[in-house]
């Protein structure tokens, strides 16, 4: 079953970025990873799902309703390079 990998960037409201973040991993399917990040938006979201699976619905419909949340941003990740992987 291949998998398919997303980044989601979050912008909450201001004094949310703890509360939304901890909500983000209890609450949303598939979370693995959220990191609080500086700059324009507020959180990183990774998101890992079954490539049979519609991340637009998990997006809009378990992610953006969650209080504070104001905008978000989705970028789709197709390869994973991992030093582990790579033989010079």
């Amino acid at each position: 079953m291949s998998k398919q990998q997303f980044f989601v960037f979050v912008q909450v409201e201001r004094g949310m970025t703890y509360k939304v973040g901890r909500r983000l991993v209890k609450e949303v399917p598939h979370v693995k990873e959220v990191s609080s990040i500086s700059g324009k938006w507020d959180l990183l979201v990774k998101i890992v799902v079954d490539s049979r699976e519609d991340v637009g619905e998990l997006i809009n419909d378990k992610l953006a309703a969650i209080d504070g949340i104001r905008r978000t941003k989705t970028v789709v990740a197709y390869f994973v390079y991992n030093p582990d992987d790579v033989f010079f």
